[in-house]
């Protein structure tokens, strides 16, 4: 009798949810503009801020999700913007994030004033003009993702929208009907991603050639573009993060106490793209005395412990690297910048207690978020702010969790064949410079992320496949910070510098841009 009420009980709930979902309803599209100034360089610029939403559909449901922007636009002394200015779509990762970090902390006309790699306190915290705003050359327009930050999404559109290629063809969606509702058809236009932004901005440049928009540039930092190394730590993985565990350590004086920076970070990438590489290749095949060798030469350039390294079979994965770096001292360094410290619960175990840089950022970004949008932007909307959306991260139903599988451009080269079960858009960033020969392409780099570490980018960069002539369209530039690079007033101050010049050349100008270092040429003696 008890189970025949249970299972009433279940069916009540199963169609009360249903109805719900009927029911659902989408908020209608709603913006504020407030005007402001700043002045940068000794001249004051005047500018407007947008907050608003605008609706986009799926093929299933119209309208699917109410998206939420923060644009900000140079205007004139009649209050006028000039639609031949360039127009740049700026987002975070996640997937499934708002755009908090990039909003208070990179290239808009406010930013937060926190400690660089270090605790921040608790409230207030600081907002300040931002004197590396990219204002001057580009308006700025920051998205959060359907389902985070102020957006909303409706339950029948999720499994549509919180997939890798959903995900694309909904920001397709939100830039085109920007594009429409503000007269910006015409402008040049430009993509800026971090961290999963940078999977969702590769294969959103290729989206959006085929739905008619031809993106001038793309600036893709802190990237993940291929994540098959992250599935089952290849011996790429460990090669990817070794130049990074360099320069880690090198930051915390454990390793190259008299070798400048840029010269132990070279002496990095040949060790982890020769011997390491070789010796991981080997196998079991490795004599021993190779081995040792091999532990002694990656301790050294990383500061840990030889046997360490030899007794974890040369193969040290990120966590172990920051609990291990400064266990001493009981400390462990940031996942998201190594140039963090600090204590964790438990320094015995493998595995991180919690992300110690994060714990220190996250709530001061989340928190003047909200206050600057609706204390100063004059966002008034319910309800209240979300830094992710809340889909479960293990579940494999579609609406429930996030839908790995990503459909490559036609042509592709994979044993998979176009659909794959994990995000690689590599392929999708080489059809779209390809497609388009005069589109550009920046990659920055924080050099102490732990997160995504630059040497694995190179490599992704690397095997794009591209014609020899269009190589020249993607240039590299490194900054002395971690994951958000511009958290580092340094580190900021440098990419804005980039970024205009960036925005000022041409595709087959950036080599005066380009920053990456060349490896010695590989010898194939046959």
């Amino acid at each position: 009798m008890s189970n025949d009420n249970e299972q009433a009980s279940k069916t009540a709930a199963a169609a009360a949810q249903q109805n719900e979902r009927k029911t659902q309803q989408l908020p209608e599209p709603y913006e504020k503009t407030t005007r402001h100034q700043i002045v940068l360089d000794g001249e004051r610029i005047a500018y407007t801020a947008t907050v608003g939403t605008l609706n986009i559909d799926t093929a299933k449901v119209k309208p699917a999700a109410s998206v939420f922007f923060a644009a900000f636009n140079l205007i004139d002394s009649d209050g006028n913007v000039d639609s031949s200015r360039p127009v740049t779509f700026v987002f975070n990762g996640g997937p499934g994030s708002a755009t908090t970090f990039l909003l208070m902390g990179s290239i808009a006309p406010k930013r937060i004033d926190v400690p660089d790699a270090a605790p921040v306190p608790a409230a207030p915290y600081q907002l300040v003009d931002n004197v590396h705003t990219l204002l001057p050359s580009s308006d700025l327009v920051f998205i959060d993702a359907p389902g985070a930050g102020f957006s909303e999404i409706l339950d029948t559109a999720k499994p549509e929208l919180w997939s890798v290629d959903g995900d694309v063809a909904g920001f397709s969606a939100f830039i085109r009907a920007y594009l429409s509702k503000y007269h910006r058809w015409n402008s040049p236009k430009y993509i800026l991603g971090e961290s999963y932004g940078t999977t969702r901005g590769a294969a959103l440049a290729y989206r959006l050639q085929q739905d008619g928009v031809a993106p001038n540039g793309i600036i893709l930092i802190s990237n993940i573009l291929d994540y098959a190394f992250t599935l089952d730590t290849s011996d790429q993985f460990y090669i990817g993060y070794f130049p990074t565990f360099a320069s880690v350590a090198k930051y915390h004086d454990r390793a190259a106490a008299d070798t400048e920076v840029a010269e132990h970070l070279q002496a990095a990438r040949e060790f982890a793209n020769g011997p390491l590489r070789l010796a991981l290749a080997a196998g079991a095949s490795l004599d021993d005395d190779t081995k040792r060798k091999v532990a002694a030469r990656y301790a050294e350039l990383t500061g840990l412990d030889a046997q360490y390294v030899y007794d974890s079979d040369l193969r040290v994965v990120d966590m172990r690297f920051r609990k291990a770096l400064l266990h001493d001292e009981d400390k462990i360094v940031g996942r998201y910048d190594g140039r963090v410290a600090g204590y964790d619960l438990d320094r015995m175990n493998d595995e991180e207690t919690f992300v110690v840089d994060d714990a220190f950022l996250d709530p001061a970004y989340s928190s003047l978020c909200n206050a600057y949008l609706r204390d100063e932007l004059g966002w008034d909307r319910t309800p209240e702010r979300r830094g992710f959306a809340d889909f479960d991260w293990n579940a494999t139903e579609p609406g429930k969790g996030w839908t790995w599988w990503h459909t490559q451009p036609s042509g592709t080269k994979s044993s998979w064949g176009s659909k794959i079960p994990f995000p690689n858009v590599v392929p999708d960033l080489a059809a779209a410079i390809t497609h388009q020969p005069t589109l550009k392409v920046l990659i920055g780099n924080g050099i102490y992320d732990l997160c995504t570490p630059f040497f694995q980018t190179e490599y992704d960069i690397d095997h794009l496949g591209l014609p020899k002539a269009l190589r020249g369209n993607v240039a590299f530039t490194y900054y002395p910070a971690g994951h958000m690079l511009y958290s580092s007033e340094k580190s900021l101050a440098k990419f804005s510098a980039d970024l205009q010049r960036f925005y000022g050349l041409r595709a087959d100008d950036l080599s005066t841009l380009n920053e990456r270092p060349a490896l010695p040429t590989a010898r194939i003696d046959l």
